[in-house]
This record gives C-alpha cells, structure tokens and sequence, in this order.
C-alpha cells in the first residue's frame, strides 16, 4: 500500500530577498505548499504573490493567521521582529520557522522559550551553513569517529565587504543591530562550533580591530576564543578580505577535516609519516581529492543558488519533525544557546577596549 505523505501549509511572513529564495525552494519540497505571504509593505506582499502565482497575500499579520490554515509559519524578517511574531503563531499552535537568529537578545528569546512550554507548535531556526552538504557530511564523519575525539574547530569567516551588500550600504538594518554587522552574521560560526563543541560554550577572549576604511563599522575584524569542557573553538572573522570565503577546520586525535563551505568541499587528513615520498604521496593525494570534488560541486551547485541546498535540507527535516513528532532539525535550546553566545560576543566587543585599539591603529598609520 502507498502511503500518501500529508501536506502541510505554509505561510511566509516578510518578502524581501531571502523570502525569493525560500519560495524557489518550497516550490520543490514535497508536502509543503505555500497558501500565503505577508509583509508590512503590502504592495511587495502582493508583488511577491503574483510573482509565485499565489492566491493570497496580506499587510496584517495577525488577519493572515485568523484567515489562512497554516501549519508552519516561516519568519523571515529583520531580527527584532522575531519574538512578536514567533510567539503569536506559537500561541495559536502553529509550527515555526526562523531564520537565523532566533532573536538578539536573550530578554527577547525568553518569551519564546515560554511559549513553547505550553504549546503543541514546534520551532526550529534555518542554519545555513550547518545543513549545507559539506558541513553535514563532516558531522556524520565525527560521530562516526573517524577523526576520533576532537580537540578543536576553528571557523574563519572572510569578506569583501565591497562585494558583501550588507556591509557595503551605511543604511542596512544589520548595522543597527547590537555588534552591528557582526550581530547579524556571527550566528552562522557560533551555532558551527555548538554542532561539534555542544551547547556549553563560554566565551574565553574577544579581539576586535578597525583594519579598514568603512565608516559606518567600528569595527571590521574579530577574533572569539571559546571553549567546552574539554575543546577549545576559535572564530575570525574579516570584512578586509581580498575575497569571500568561508573555512572550518576540525582537529581530531585521528585526523583533521577541512571544509571550504564556499565550495563545498571536505577533505579528509589521515595520520602520515614524515618522510619525503610519503609527503609527497600525500601533497598529490591531498591536489587529486580537492580536484575531484571541485569539479563535482561545481556540475552540482552550477544548477542551483546560494543557501538553496541548506534551505531545503531544513525545510524537509522540519517537516519530517512534526510529521514524526521528533526534535525539530535545531531545538529551541540550541537556537537560544546561539543567541546567549552571540549576546555575550556582543557585549564583549563594546567593553573589550576596541574603540581604544582602532585610534592606537590609526595613530600609528600617520606616523609611518
């Protein structure tokens, strides 16, 4: 007998550039169907509905949720609307999904928190990277055991901040964020090391620089030791970077796993001799695996747009969560967690002497 899997509707509230990306996506996930959109802007909700053919679009929020027959509410607006919006799609039992973060503040994420402790909804947070094929795969090779007990992670974020259109625009709402543009994307290396290190991260030592011209950041370097109980993590992260890319280095008792999660790729180092041949039979090995899965990526990733893969991974796991009625792909501990850790990066920024390295920077600029 066919078991036929049971479609769950959908409505999307914020309609602006990741919203596009998370329809193309919904339009190939099976058992999800979109029944509406919402945005504050009516005309862009309404533009958004014709653009994907859909047959209602909305300004209210709450007229949405009393008109529509939602089963999953997908949040994709700024940061600070988060909480109001989570909480009252929780209150009427309906299934949530944000994207990251979960909010800015603890004092924000709290309410909802509480919300789900009495509720049937579950919630869960789109983490980009950590559903993305490269970075999947790395976890099942630790939980595996097949670089043995890790030791430590390493996530090196880098930009150029003139290609980055957050960065690149004084006006964008990141910049008004607690840690600026450094609130909005350290979510993304955070809840990394929380996948590898667990969710009791502390936070050791926060470095943070001006390096650059940008005037609307006060900062534009960063660098976060953190640790477990028996790991140590470290994130950097660049907006001086002569070009985009993003790093995660495992290092295990085993091996060590490299991931480029801008292209995709893993690579696996086994324990070696030191001897030349066995170098060199290395070094070839090393140029022969990178090539090979460049290549496939690359056919792979041609065919779809950036996030789309990790999107649908999310989107598919959530669903298969409230269908089973199991953990939702990220729990509400980690998504807070997440933010408890970034709040803590933040704050650690405005009193770590930041303001008093960039002038000591400059200052020695002049005097070259």
């Amino acid at each position: 007998m066919t078991h036929l899997k049971e479609t769950y509707n959908v409505g999307i509230v914020g309609c602006g550039y990741i919203a596009q990306t998370h329809l193309k996506v919904l339009k190939k996930v099976d058992g999800l169907k979109v029944v509406a959109v919402c945005d504050s802007d009516e005309k862009k909700a309404a533009a958004t509905s014709r653009k994907w053919s859909l047959n209602n679009s909305y300004g209210d929020f709450l007229k949405m949720l009393s008109n529509e027959d939602i089963s999953i509410l997908s949040i994709l607006t700024p940061p600070a609307s988060h909480a109001y919006l989570a909480i009252e799609a929780i209150r009427r039992g309906i299934n949530v999904l944000i994207e990251k973060p979960l909010t800015m503040t603890t004092a924000e994420a709290d309410p909802i928190i509480k919300a789900l402790e009495g509720s049937k909804a579950k919630m869960t947070v789109v983490y980009h990277w950590l559903f993305s094929k490269a970075m999947l795969k790395s976890l099942s090779l630790i939980r595996e055991g097949k670089i043995g007990e890790v030791l430590n992670v390493k996530v090196e974020a880098l930009h150029a901040w003139w290609q980055d259109p957050m960065t690149r625009d004084p006006n964008h709402w990141s910049h008004k964020l607690p840690g600026g543009r450094f609130g909005e994307m350290l979510p993304h290396p955070v809840y990394i090391l929380q996948a590898i290190l667990g969710d009791s991260l502390q936070t050791l030592n926060i470095s943070a620089l001006k390096r650059g011209t940008i005037e609307w950041m006060l900062n534009d370097e960063l660098q976060v030791i953190l640790r477990s109980d028996e790991c140590i993590g470290l994130i950097y992260v660049s907006f001086n970077a002569p070009r985009e890319s993003t790093n995660v280095t495992i290092y295990g008792t085993k091996g060590i796993l490299r991931i480029d999660l801008t292209q995709q790729t893993l690579l696996r180092l086994g324990p070696r001799n030191v001897g030349k041949l066995s170098v060199a039979m290395d070094s070839l090995s090393i140029d022969f695996r990178m090539l090979f899965s460049t290549i496939k990526n690359a056919l792979e990733y041609s065919f779809s747009e950036h996030g789309q893969p990790s999107i649908s991974n999310v989107y598919n796991m959530f669903r298969e969560s409230i269908s089973q009625n199991t953990e939702p792909p990220v729990t509400a501990k980690m998504a807070y967690n997440t933010v408890r850790i970034v709040e803590e990066i933040c704050d650690g920024m405005r009193s770590s002497g930041s303001e008093i390295a960039t002038k000591d920077y400059k200052k020695t600029e002049e005097h070259r």
